[in-house]
């Protein structure tokens, strides 16, 4: 009799042992999936501003580059133009303004600056976009390199170049552009033409033109290979938008 009701004891203990594990079991299970929930919760919050802020980069990337290119047009007609043939002075101010008139784009980092210094970066469950977001500041660095020789070489250089010959200021009237506002524009002076046509024939100038011509195109090169990096992050991070 004894030992059937220890039986019966032992069996209700362990079963009462087996429940109580269960519980705890099913509590961690149902802390732990709340827990994923408010991961992914805030994954989705960073994914939303990641957009906004990719958003913003692509717009001024593409005003830039639009300023950009037109600076290296105006070089490229600069270093091809026939002095042989009858101009107008105005036409080579024009075109020296656009020549100076180039941008930098400076990126919006903002976010991915936050997230990537907390540790929230982790929470990006795309392991390509968590890939491409780490690559992303880096992406801008062979940029940057590009930008900083392009501005001290035009700065150095230009003065020493065009202003012996060509007055400045005839350079402000082709310089509008709409992050570039001015209520007061500076009235251009003449000099004589045979100061533009030792300008288009001095071979000093042509190589100057040149070299600011290189280093304007190692800048747009750089801005289309940043716009390609953008536009497939941009989609990858919709992509998991929701998911």
């Amino acid at each position: 009799m004894e030992s059937g009701k220890t039986g019966k004891y032992f069996k209700y203990a362990i079963g009462e042992i087996v429940l109580v594990v269960i519980g705890i079991l099913i509590a961690l299970q149902i802390n732990n999936w709340n827990s994923a929930q408010k991961d992914i919760a805030k994954e989705q919050q960073i994914l939303l501003s990641l957009k906004e802020e990719f958003k913003q980069n692509i717009k001024e990337l593409s005003f830039d580059h639009q300023v950009n290119l037109s600076c290296i047009n105006a070089m490229t007609k600069l270093l091809n133009f026939d002095e042989k043939v009858d101009f107008e002075t105005r036409t080579i101010d024009s075109l020296m303004g656009q020549a100076n008139n180039f941008a930098t784009f400076d990126a919006r980092l903002g976010v991915i600056n936050d997230i990537s210094s907390s540790g929230n970066l982790e929470l990006i469950r795309d392991s390509k976009l968590r890939y491409k977001l780490n690559q992303w500041t880096g992406e801008l660095d062979d940029y940057k390199e590009d930008i900083i020789i392009r501005r001290d070489y035009w700065i150095n250089n230009t003065p020493s170049m065009t202003n012996k010959l060509l007055p400045a200021r005839n350079m402000d009237t082709s310089m509008d552009r709409e992050d570039y506002a001015r209520d007061i524009i500076i009235k251009p002076i003449e000099v004589p033409k045979s100061n533009y046509i030792e300008f288009l024939t001095s071979l000093e100038i042509d190589g100057f033109l040149f070299d600011s011509y290189m280093n304007q195109s190692f800048v747009t090169t750089n801005e289309e290979a940043i716009m390609r990096f953008l536009e497939e992050t941009l989609e990858l991070i919709e992509t998991n938008i929701n998911q």
